[in-house]
């Protein structure tokens, strides 16, 4: 019996085409998530997702049109063109150029390309004009590799999920604090980028209740792809409870929350992240984590918003996140995790899960009185200028050589601080007074600085300043 032997190319394309059809019908899979069907931009659900969609889907039939015709002009050519059996060595009829012909294929282009290009004007003009009234404003700001959402109307900060009313158009203004991102929530708006110290804006109309993915779609270094928020979309009722919600500060009412609360402070967890009620926690280099408790998620989306996930989260974040800058940053760049037992991120988290209360909360233990009483008071526990340099957070940012723990790249390296003739990237010059005015209040100085005004009496003040002039 003869054998058929297969062509090696006949071999690769029988192993290539079913791997790539499987890949392609993985993309297809079921809405389970980021990537499996929730991020799909052809179901769009707002007005504005629709005009991109429809932009696409018409460049879409376009495109297969001229493949189609293109692609069967190709093979007509190849098949009644081509040389047959005894014609190996003949010339073919050469043609010189046909005016006719090239006209077309030039006017033919051009008039696709008016039909492409006018909803695609048009879109761009309705993206560009959001409604005046009765819009929400919502700024969503950047990081690497996480989302801040503030609604400056209401005083509200919070990170990685957005929460909107339904049927109220929303203004988006975003921008980056390190490098370009791009905010993006396939189901209901298109992308646009988030610059470093430029705002770009973006609107649409959610009118659906639900649950809404997005994710960040410029690459931005090591987590990109980790760099996710979710939207909730909600009735008005359930989005002023939120509000209301999001004012009140977290209340831990366990010993182990209180013990939690304590903590965050002495573990310098204050230095990046923020927490209403919490006098000490007004870092804004990390997520803002008041009322943890009613995000779904941490991590920026990576893992289910439960005590034992945040503990997980404390302990082992680079495993989770890579290139996550949370925790102890090291002279190559690189953070370790904050040194505490597992029975001490237990307590963190407790806190970070407490409800919400009417009542502010107490500043922590040792803390408030050290705030109350004025310049009088002597450093907290009689602390040293390098302790309160340690106790304040201030090196979870910056790095001074010999001083246990400042090893932090956020801020400026403090190495020969007096040396320099201005501080704050030059707003003003290098004196004891500009000093404590900067560390006492430099968003006055500096609006979109990462430096949070730290609470300390004026004597703590006096006694940091003082250590920070002999750094020559």
């Amino acid at each position: 019996m003869q054998q058929h032997r297969f062509h090696p190319l006949m071999k690769m394309l029988r192993t290539v085409v079913p791997l790539g059809a499987a890949v392609l019908l993985a993309g297809c899979g079921g809405p389970a998530g980021f990537g499996t069907g929730k991020q799909t931009t052809i179901e769009p659900l707002t007005q504005n997702a629709e005009v991109v969609q429809h932009i696409y889907a018409l460049v879409t039939w376009i495109d297969i049109a001229i493949f189609i015709v293109v692609a069967g002009l190709l093979a007509f050519a190849v098949i009644r063109y081509r040389a047959r059996p005894g014609q190996e060595n003949e010339l073919p009829k050469q043609v010189h150029g046909n005016v006719l012909m090239e006209l077309t294929w030039t006017i033919i282009p051009a008039i696709i390309l008016i039909f492409i290009a006018v909803p695609t004007w048009s879109g761009i003009f309705h993206a560009a004009h959001p409604p005046t009234e009765g819009a929400y404003t919502v700024e969503a700001i950047g990081h690497q590799w996480f989302w801040e959402f503030r609604y400056p109307d209401h005083g509200v900060v919070t990170a990685n999920e957005l929460v909107l009313p339904a049927n109220k158009p929303v203004v988006i203004k975003t921008r980056s604090v390190d490098v370009i991102h791009s905010f993006w929530v396939p189901r209901l708006s298109g992308k646009i980028d988030s610059f470093p110290d430029h705002v770009n804006q973006i609107w649409f109309k959610p009118v659906k209740i639900g649950l809404y993915y997005g994710q960040c779609a410029e690459f931005c270094g090591t987590s990109h792809a980790n760099m996710r928020f979710r939207v909730h979309v909600v009735s008005e009722g359930d989005f002023n409870t939120w509000l209301q919600h999001e004012k009140e500060p977290p209340q831990p009412t366990s010993e182990d929350a209180k013990a939690g609360q304590q903590l965050f402070v002495t573990k310098t967890c204050i230095a990046c992240h923020s927490i209403s009620g919490n006098p000490m926690a007004v870092g804004v280099a990390g997520p803002n984590l008041t009322n943890l408790s009613y995000r779904t998620t941490i991590g920026a989306g990576i893992l289910e918003n439960t005590q034992a996930n945040i503990v997980q989260w404390i302990r082992h974040t680079q495993s989770i996140k890579p290139g996550a800058k949370m925790g102890v940053p090291q002279e190559d760049g690189s953070y370790r995790p904050i040194d505490m037992t597992d029975q001490e991120a237990a307590q963190i988290a407790a806190y970070l899960d407490s409800p919400p209360g009417p009542a502010a909360g107490a500043a922590p233990a040792g803390q408030a009185a050290a705030m109350t009483t004025g310049g009088a008071a002597a450093p907290a526990g009689g602390e040293t200028a390098v302790s309160l340099f340690q106790s304040k957070g201030c090196i979870g940012c910056h790095t001074i050589p010999g001083v246990p723990g400042a090893v932090g790249k956020i801020g400026p390296n403090l190495e020969h601080l007096m040396s320099r003739p201005t501080i704050a990237a030059g707003k003003l010059k290098n004196t004891p007074e500009n000093l404590h005015k900067w560390i006492s209040n430099p968003k006055a100085i500096k609006p979109d600085t990462l430096m949070a005004p730290l609470p300390m009496t004026p004597q703590e003040l006096d006694t940091v300043v003082a250590y920070l002039e002999t750094l020559k």
